[in-house]
């Protein structure tokens, strides 16, 4: 098969005139030789070769002594050129998030999930394929010889149906499953990209590659820091843990802040109020997420059946937030109403400055999130603090603008505040519960966990039976 790009190079065959093939590589070898001290065998194959244009751009040493030899200015004179090779360009990566609104210009094998304040963003390989809706729910896809289980990139499979609405899997569940049964697999659509499967996806492989990427770091921090446990106070700067990424320093923050409330939980008493700092839903989902959080909860809910806690949404956090980082926030509320946890709400901006704290006849502080350093705790804080806490925990519970009797009452007015509505975030969870988020987002570190998000998913499908 000819090649079309090969032209052949007659202005050096007119250069080189009545001399023979063989007697000018003899010229060009001595003058290298000449030119360089170099021992160079120019062949009259060689020559051959850049007549026919097979190489339009031979070595400097070569260039230079054919001009010499063949008395010409430049080596464009003899013909001789760089060939541009035109690399077929890779398409740039397709947001995620372009694919709630329908089919992307481009199909790219690559998927971006967009970085947040601490997020770094995540590149992941998309496999598309077309589905079937064999019946009510459920798609059949066979995405075949797809490298869905690499372990060094993660993976997806994008599904698209007839009607251009995209689904969204994780590439490696998807192969433990297909490993299985052969052919075709069956698919819930529960797993249609939207708001609230995107913000999923969205948090949970960026928190999950974060954590991943510093777990050795993690462990080696911990022991390090390990004397700072059991301390009445604690105040340990970033400057401990320089080299860790932001996920990494705020999970182990709140690892040491829970520790810290836990420990001292005898030193309170009645219906303790606990006051937290996740404002956006990105600082939210890490309730849902890390393992910690959830066995926290659980320990705390049991000590105290009726506690409540208190959050800070301003409206410009709202506003500033996309929406499937506010699904994140209302899924957040519903996990603690799911333990029995009463959420009360402030929107002033002023009360966004306090510190984490836990207020009964004591108040402990422990803050990991909106300071200056990795964590600062207190088992048993100064008076004056204690009554700017009685005083914070007052008049968010008097003025909270989730101040229904009951959790889906709060619900409700929080999705209403939050600008989600209730009927579809409702609607949704209910078809997600039946299958859960784990094809969707499986986390891969042993530091994280699908339990908060499957626990408050269920719990807001099923609250009517509650």
């Amino acid at each position: 098969m000819a090649d079309r790009t090969r032209q052949p190079n007659k202005l050096l065959r007119q250069a080189r005139g009545r001399m023979s093939q063989g007697r000018l590589a003899d010229l060009v070898s001595a003058e290298i030789y000449h030119a360089t001290g170099k021992e160079a065998l120019i062949t009259a194959k060689a020559v051959s070769d850049w007549e026919c244009g097979w190489c339009t751009w031979p070595s400097a040493d070569v260039r230079h002594a054919l001009c010499r030899v063949l008395q010409k200015a430049e080596p464009a004179d003899l013909g001789f050129y760089k060939r541009r090779i035109t690399a077929r360009q890779a398409p740039d990566p397709v947001s995620l998030l372009d694919l709630i609104t329908g089919p992307p210009s481009i199909q790219s094998a690559t998927l971006c999930l967009p970085a947040g304040r601490s997020y770094a963003g995540v590149e992941v390989g998309a496999h598309y394929c077309q589905a079937e809706l064999p019946g009510e729910g459920w798609l059949m896809v066979d995405p075949k010889d797809a490298a869905l289980n690499r372990p060094d990139r993660r993976s997806m499979v994008v599904v698209a149906d007839h009607e251009h609405r995209y689904y969204a899997f994780d590439g490696r569940r998807f192969v433990d499953r297909a490993g299985r049964r052969t052919g075709p697999q069956p698919i819930s659509s529960a797993a249609i990209l939207d708001d609230l499967t995107v913000g999923i996806i969205w948090a949970t492989t960026n928190t999950d590659v974060a954590l991943l990427a510093d777990d050795a770091r993690l462990m080696s921090s911990q022991a390090r820091l390990a004397h700072h446990e059991g301390r009445r106070t604690s105040d340990v700067s970033l400057s401990e843990v320089p080299t860790l990424n932001a996920v990494a320093s705020q999970w182990l923050g709140s690892r040491f802040c829970a520790r810290h409330i836990t420990r001292n939980l005898d030193r309170l008493s009645g219906q303790p109020f606990f006051w937290t700092r996740e404002k956006r839903g990105e600082e939210a989902a890490s309730w849902l997420l890390w393992r910690h959080k959830f066995d926290y909860l659980r320990r705390t809910s049991r000590w105290f059946p009726r506690m409540r806690r208190g959050f800070c949404i301003s409206e410009t956090d709202v506003a500033e937030s996309p929406m499937y980082e506010r699904v994140l926030l209302l899924l957040a509320a519903a996990l603690m109403e799911a333990f029995g946890i009463t959420v009360e709400l402030s929107a002033e901006p002023e009360h966004a400055e306090f510190e984490g704290f836990v207020l009964g006849e004591e108040a402990i502080v422990a803050n990991w999130l909106g300071g200056s350093g990795l964590w600062y705790v207190d088992a048993s804080a100064p008076p004056s603090r204690r009554s700017m806490f009685r005083a914070i925990a007052g008049q968010v519970s008097a003025e909270s603008l989730v101040c229904e009797a009951t959790a889906e009452g709060r619900l409700r007015a929080l999705a209403d505040y939050l600008n989600v509505p209730w009927p579809w975030f409702r609607r949704r969870c209910e078809e997600l519960a039946t299958v859960g988020v784990d094809d969707i987002a499986h986390p891969r570190s042993r530091l994280l966990s699908t339990q908060g998000l499957n626990t408050a998913i269920r719990y807001v499908a099923y609250i009517n039976d509650i």
